[in-house]
Protein backbone atom coordinates (compact mmCIF):
# COMPACT_ATOMS: atom_id res chain seq x y z
CA UNK A 1 0.00 0.00 0.00
CA UNK A 2 1.48 3.27 -1.08
CA UNK A 3 1.42 6.16 1.37
CA UNK A 4 1.64 9.90 0.51
CA UNK A 5 4.76 11.47 1.93
CA UNK A 6 4.09 14.18 4.52
CA UNK A 7 5.48 17.55 3.78
CA UNK A 8 6.57 19.30 6.92
CA UNK A 9 5.91 23.08 6.81
CA UNK A 10 8.04 25.40 8.90
CA UNK A 11 5.40 27.33 10.76
CA UNK A 12 7.94 29.74 12.33
CA UNK A 13 9.34 31.14 9.07
CA UNK A 14 8.27 34.82 8.69
CA UNK A 15 6.96 36.24 5.47
CA UNK A 16 9.61 37.79 3.24
CA UNK A 17 8.39 41.39 3.90
CA UNK A 18 8.51 40.95 7.68
CA UNK A 19 12.09 39.74 7.53
CA UNK A 20 13.27 42.84 5.65
CA UNK A 21 11.65 45.16 8.23
CA UNK A 22 13.26 43.25 11.08
CA UNK A 23 16.68 43.77 9.51
CA UNK A 24 16.25 47.50 8.68
CA UNK A 25 14.54 48.74 11.89
CA UNK A 26 17.53 48.24 14.28
CA UNK A 27 19.81 50.16 11.91
CA UNK A 28 17.36 53.07 11.67
CA UNK A 29 16.94 53.15 15.44
CA UNK A 30 20.70 53.21 16.06
CA UNK A 31 21.18 56.02 13.50
CA UNK A 32 18.43 58.15 15.07
CA UNK A 33 19.85 57.64 18.57
CA UNK A 34 23.33 58.70 17.39
CA UNK A 35 21.91 61.85 15.82
CA UNK A 36 20.14 62.81 19.07
CA UNK A 37 23.29 62.23 21.15
CA UNK A 38 25.45 64.36 18.81
CA UNK A 39 22.86 67.18 18.81
CA UNK A 40 22.71 67.14 22.63
CA UNK A 41 26.49 67.29 22.91
CA UNK A 42 26.61 70.27 20.56
CA UNK A 43 23.97 72.08 22.62
CA UNK A 44 25.97 71.57 25.81
CA UNK A 45 29.26 72.77 24.30
CA UNK A 46 27.89 75.79 22.47
CA UNK A 47 29.90 78.82 23.50
CA UNK A 48 27.99 81.53 25.29
CA UNK A 49 27.68 84.57 23.10
CA UNK A 50 29.55 87.70 24.07
CA UNK A 51 27.74 90.53 25.81
CA UNK A 52 25.60 92.59 23.49
CA UNK A 53 24.99 96.14 24.61
CA UNK A 54 21.35 96.78 25.47
CA UNK A 55 19.40 99.07 23.19
CA UNK A 56 19.48 102.75 23.90
CA UNK A 57 17.26 103.74 26.84
CA UNK A 58 14.30 106.06 26.28
CA UNK A 59 16.25 108.82 28.02
CA UNK A 60 19.67 108.15 26.49
CA UNK A 61 22.15 111.03 26.73
CA UNK A 62 20.61 112.21 30.00
CA UNK A 63 22.70 111.80 33.14
CA UNK A 64 20.59 110.09 35.82
CA UNK A 65 22.56 109.02 38.88
CA UNK A 66 19.64 106.98 40.18
CA UNK A 67 19.52 105.06 36.88
CA UNK A 68 23.23 104.20 37.15
CA UNK A 69 22.80 103.06 40.75
CA UNK A 70 19.69 100.99 39.93
CA UNK A 71 21.50 99.21 37.08
CA UNK A 72 24.45 98.50 39.39
CA UNK A 73 22.35 97.11 42.24
CA UNK A 74 19.98 95.01 40.11
CA UNK A 75 22.50 93.35 37.77
CA UNK A 76 23.75 90.35 39.77
CA UNK A 77 26.41 88.91 37.44
CA UNK A 78 29.63 90.87 37.93
CA UNK A 79 30.79 90.57 34.30
CA UNK A 80 27.40 91.62 32.96
CA UNK A 81 27.18 94.44 35.52
CA UNK A 82 30.54 95.83 34.39
CA UNK A 83 29.52 95.63 30.71
CA UNK A 84 26.14 97.30 31.30
CA UNK A 85 27.59 100.18 33.34
CA UNK A 86 30.49 100.67 30.92
CA UNK A 87 27.95 100.97 28.10
CA UNK A 88 25.92 103.42 30.21
CA UNK A 89 28.98 105.60 30.84
CA UNK A 90 29.98 105.69 27.17
CA UNK A 91 26.41 106.59 26.18
CA UNK A 92 25.50 109.15 28.86
CA UNK A 93 28.73 110.65 30.21
CA UNK A 94 28.55 113.47 27.66
CA UNK A 95 25.36 114.73 29.35
CA UNK A 96 26.88 114.54 32.86
CA UNK A 97 28.42 117.53 34.57
CA UNK A 98 31.85 117.21 36.17
CA UNK A 99 30.17 117.19 39.57
CA UNK A 100 27.90 114.28 38.57
CA UNK A 101 30.79 112.21 37.20
CA UNK A 102 32.78 112.78 40.40
CA UNK A 103 29.75 111.73 42.44
CA UNK A 104 29.43 108.51 40.40
CA UNK A 105 33.16 107.83 40.66
CA UNK A 106 33.17 108.30 44.45
CA UNK A 107 30.32 105.79 44.87
CA UNK A 108 31.27 103.23 42.23
CA UNK A 109 33.07 100.82 44.59
CA UNK A 110 29.99 100.63 46.81
CA UNK A 111 27.49 100.26 43.95
CA UNK A 112 29.51 98.18 41.47
CA UNK A 113 31.22 95.79 43.91
CA UNK A 114 33.55 93.35 42.16
CA UNK A 115 32.69 94.90 38.79
CA UNK A 116 34.71 98.00 39.77
CA UNK A 117 37.87 97.01 37.92
CA UNK A 118 40.94 98.96 36.89
CA UNK A 119 39.44 99.23 33.41
CA UNK A 120 36.33 100.93 34.82
CA UNK A 121 38.49 103.26 36.93
CA UNK A 122 40.46 104.17 33.82
CA UNK A 123 37.24 104.96 31.96
CA UNK A 124 36.17 107.32 34.76
CA UNK A 125 39.59 109.02 34.68
CA UNK A 126 39.32 109.41 30.91
CA UNK A 127 35.87 111.05 31.22
CA UNK A 128 37.02 113.39 34.01
CA UNK A 129 40.13 114.40 32.07
CA UNK A 130 37.95 115.14 29.05
CA UNK A 131 35.76 117.47 31.11
CA UNK A 132 38.77 119.17 32.74
CA UNK A 133 40.79 119.61 29.55
CA UNK A 134 40.36 123.41 29.70
CA UNK A 135 41.35 123.58 33.38
CA UNK A 136 45.05 122.66 33.77
CA UNK A 137 44.99 123.57 37.46
CA UNK A 138 42.22 121.05 38.14
CA UNK A 139 44.08 118.37 36.16
CA UNK A 140 47.18 118.87 38.30
CA UNK A 141 45.12 118.61 41.47
CA UNK A 142 43.41 115.47 40.14
CA UNK A 143 46.68 113.51 40.13
CA UNK A 144 48.12 115.09 43.28
CA UNK A 145 51.21 116.79 41.83
CA UNK A 146 49.85 120.29 42.37
CA UNK A 147 49.06 119.66 46.02
CA UNK A 148 52.51 118.20 46.61
CA UNK A 149 54.25 121.16 44.99
CA UNK A 150 52.12 123.61 46.96
CA UNK A 151 53.05 121.93 50.23
CA UNK A 152 56.74 122.06 49.36
CA UNK A 153 56.49 125.74 48.42
CA UNK A 154 54.82 126.56 51.75
CA UNK A 155 57.60 124.86 53.70
CA UNK A 156 60.28 126.70 51.70
CA UNK A 157 58.59 130.06 52.28
CA UNK A 158 58.45 129.40 56.03
CA UNK A 159 62.13 128.52 55.99
CA UNK A 160 62.99 131.69 54.06
CA UNK A 161 61.05 133.90 56.51
CA UNK A 162 63.26 132.76 59.42
CA UNK A 163 66.35 133.92 57.51
CA UNK A 164 67.81 130.48 56.93
CA UNK A 165 67.93 128.56 53.69
CA UNK A 166 67.34 124.84 53.33
CA UNK A 167 71.02 124.22 52.71
CA UNK A 168 72.04 126.22 55.81
CA UNK A 169 69.62 124.33 58.06
CA UNK A 170 70.96 120.99 56.87
CA UNK A 171 74.55 122.10 57.27
CA UNK A 172 75.56 120.80 53.84
CA UNK A 173 75.76 122.43 50.44
CA UNK A 174 73.87 120.87 47.55
CA UNK A 175 75.90 118.74 45.12
CA UNK A 176 77.47 120.56 42.17
CA UNK A 177 75.05 121.05 39.33
CA UNK A 178 71.91 120.65 41.54
CA UNK A 179 69.12 123.06 40.69
CA UNK A 180 66.66 123.88 43.49
CA UNK A 181 63.29 124.38 41.77
CA UNK A 182 60.55 126.09 43.77
CA UNK A 183 56.90 125.11 43.28
CA UNK A 184 55.37 126.86 40.31
CA UNK A 185 58.78 127.90 38.86
CA UNK A 186 59.64 126.94 35.32
CA UNK A 187 62.52 124.45 34.86
CA UNK A 188 65.81 125.91 33.61
CA UNK A 189 65.81 126.52 29.89
CA UNK A 190 68.17 124.41 27.83
CA UNK A 191 69.61 125.98 24.70
CA UNK A 192 68.88 124.21 21.46
CA UNK A 193 71.89 122.25 20.34
CA UNK A 194 73.48 122.08 23.78
CA UNK A 195 75.52 119.02 24.56
CA UNK A 196 73.52 116.25 26.27
CA UNK A 197 76.23 115.85 28.91
CA UNK A 198 75.63 119.39 30.17
CA UNK A 199 71.96 118.77 30.86
CA UNK A 200 72.53 115.30 32.28
CA UNK A 201 74.87 116.75 34.89
CA UNK A 202 72.01 118.75 36.41
CA UNK A 203 69.32 117.26 38.64
CA UNK A 204 66.09 118.86 39.75
CA UNK A 205 65.20 118.63 43.44
CA UNK A 206 61.47 119.14 44.06
CA UNK A 207 60.06 118.83 47.55
CA UNK A 208 57.06 116.50 47.72
CA UNK A 209 56.11 117.28 51.32
CA UNK A 210 52.42 117.97 50.74
CA UNK A 211 50.25 118.73 53.73
CA UNK A 212 46.90 116.95 54.02
CA UNK A 213 43.90 119.11 53.04
CA UNK A 214 41.98 120.50 55.97
CA UNK A 215 38.77 118.57 56.63
CA UNK A 216 35.74 120.82 56.83
CA UNK A 217 33.70 120.60 60.02
CA UNK A 218 30.27 119.38 58.91
CA UNK A 219 28.92 119.29 62.46
CA UNK A 220 28.61 123.06 62.79
CA UNK A 221 25.07 124.34 62.57
CA UNK A 222 24.98 127.80 61.00
CA UNK A 223 27.33 129.09 58.26
CA UNK A 224 30.51 130.88 59.26
CA UNK A 225 30.54 134.68 59.22
CA UNK A 226 33.38 134.56 56.71
CA UNK A 227 31.40 132.32 54.35
CA UNK A 228 30.20 134.22 51.26
CA UNK A 229 26.45 134.55 50.99
CA UNK A 230 24.63 133.36 47.88
CA UNK A 231 23.50 135.89 45.31
CA UNK A 232 19.76 135.95 44.62
CA UNK A 233 17.85 137.67 41.80
CA UNK A 234 16.99 141.29 42.70
CA UNK A 235 13.24 140.59 42.54
CA UNK A 236 13.58 138.16 45.47
CA UNK A 237 14.81 140.87 47.81
CA UNK A 238 17.41 140.43 50.52
CA UNK A 239 17.58 137.26 52.60
CA UNK A 240 16.78 137.67 56.29
CA UNK A 241 19.19 134.97 57.51
CA UNK A 242 21.97 132.92 55.93
CA UNK A 243 20.53 129.67 57.31
CA UNK A 244 21.43 127.01 54.76
CA UNK A 245 24.97 128.03 53.83
CA UNK A 246 27.10 126.02 51.42
CA UNK A 247 27.04 122.81 53.50
CA UNK A 248 23.27 122.36 53.56
CA UNK A 249 22.93 123.67 50.01
CA UNK A 250 25.24 120.79 49.04
CA UNK A 251 23.09 118.36 51.04
CA UNK A 252 19.98 119.53 49.18
CA UNK A 253 21.69 119.24 45.80
CA UNK A 254 22.95 115.71 46.53
CA UNK A 255 19.57 114.55 47.80
CA UNK A 256 17.63 115.65 44.72
CA UNK A 257 20.33 114.42 42.33
CA UNK A 258 20.13 110.94 43.87
CA UNK A 259 16.34 110.81 44.15
CA UNK A 260 15.27 112.46 40.91
CA UNK A 261 15.40 110.91 37.47
CA UNK A 262 13.51 111.04 34.16
CA UNK A 263 9.94 110.08 34.96
CA UNK A 264 10.60 110.32 38.71
CA UNK A 265 10.57 114.04 39.53
CA UNK A 266 9.29 115.40 42.86
CA UNK A 267 5.58 116.13 43.07
CA UNK A 268 4.47 119.10 40.98
CA UNK A 269 7.58 119.04 38.73
CA UNK A 270 8.05 117.75 35.20
CA UNK A 271 11.17 116.47 33.45
CA UNK A 272 12.83 118.07 30.46
CA UNK A 273 16.13 117.08 28.87
CA UNK A 274 17.35 120.67 28.92
CA UNK A 275 16.68 121.53 32.59
CA UNK A 276 15.87 118.24 34.33
CA UNK A 277 13.07 118.45 36.89
CA UNK A 278 11.47 121.88 36.57
CA UNK A 279 8.33 123.76 37.54
CA UNK A 280 5.97 125.20 34.96
CA UNK A 281 4.39 127.62 37.46
CA UNK A 282 6.53 130.46 38.82
CA UNK A 283 5.72 131.71 42.35
CA UNK A 284 6.68 135.33 43.07
CA UNK A 285 7.80 134.88 46.69
CA UNK A 286 10.09 137.47 48.32
CA UNK A 287 12.39 137.51 51.33
CA UNK A 288 10.83 139.13 54.39
CA UNK A 289 7.29 138.44 53.18
CA UNK A 290 4.83 135.59 53.64
CA UNK A 291 4.10 133.39 50.66
CA UNK A 292 1.56 134.77 48.19
CA UNK A 293 -2.05 133.59 48.74
CA UNK A 294 -2.75 130.37 46.89
CA UNK A 295 0.92 129.45 46.47
CA UNK A 296 1.21 125.67 46.21
CA UNK A 297 3.71 124.24 48.72
CA UNK A 298 5.11 120.71 49.04
CA UNK A 299 6.62 119.05 52.12
CA UNK A 300 10.30 118.19 52.45
CA UNK A 301 11.09 114.46 52.60
CA UNK A 302 11.99 113.28 56.09
CA UNK A 303 15.58 112.14 55.31
CA UNK A 304 16.40 115.64 54.08
CA UNK A 305 14.26 117.48 56.63
CA UNK A 306 16.18 115.92 59.52
CA UNK A 307 19.37 117.49 58.16
CA UNK A 308 17.82 120.95 57.76
CA UNK A 309 15.58 121.47 60.80
CA UNK A 310 18.29 121.76 63.45
CA UNK A 311 16.87 125.10 64.67
CA UNK A 312 13.27 125.05 65.98
CA UNK A 313 12.41 128.57 64.87
CA UNK A 314 11.99 127.66 61.18
CA UNK A 315 9.87 125.39 59.03
CA UNK A 316 10.73 124.18 55.54
CA UNK A 317 8.67 123.80 52.38
CA UNK A 318 9.27 123.41 48.67
CA UNK A 319 7.69 125.90 46.27
CA UNK A 320 8.28 124.78 42.70
CA UNK A 321 12.00 123.98 42.60
CA UNK A 322 12.92 126.30 45.49
CA UNK A 323 13.51 125.15 49.09
CA UNK A 324 12.39 127.84 51.55
CA UNK A 325 13.07 128.39 55.25
CA UNK A 326 10.04 130.17 56.79
CA UNK A 327 9.90 131.83 60.18
CA UNK A 328 7.44 129.80 62.24
CA UNK A 329 5.96 132.84 64.00
CA UNK A 330 5.47 135.15 61.02
CA UNK A 331 5.62 132.80 58.01
CA UNK A 332 8.11 135.15 56.32
CA UNK A 333 10.69 133.74 53.91
CA UNK A 334 14.06 133.94 55.69
CA UNK A 335 16.38 131.94 53.42
CA UNK A 336 16.15 129.85 50.25
CA UNK A 337 17.97 127.37 48.02
CA UNK A 338 17.02 127.88 44.39
CA UNK A 339 16.38 125.25 41.71
CA UNK A 340 16.80 122.22 44.03
CA UNK A 341 20.32 123.36 44.87
CA UNK A 342 21.53 123.35 41.25
CA UNK A 343 21.93 127.13 41.42
CA UNK A 344 21.68 129.38 44.46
Amino acid sequence: MLTRPKVLMNQSSPPPSRGIAARIFPRVAVGALSTILVWGANCQTTKKSDFVAPPAAPYANSCSISEFRTLALTTHDAQERGDVLTHWLKTNSGACSTYQILLLSNNRSQWMGTADTAKVAGLFDQIIESKLKNDPQALKSMYGSEGAAAGGSKKKNESASTGSSSTESSGAAPPPGTVMLAAGAAPPAVAVGAAPAATAAQSINISLGASAPQVEDLSRKLPLDSEPKPVFPPERGRQLKNYFGKIRTEMIRNYFMENSSPGNCPEGLTFSKAAGCESRIAVAWKFGEALPPGAKTFPIAEPLLSKLSFYPGYQFVRVGTDILALEKDSGKVADAVLNLGKSS
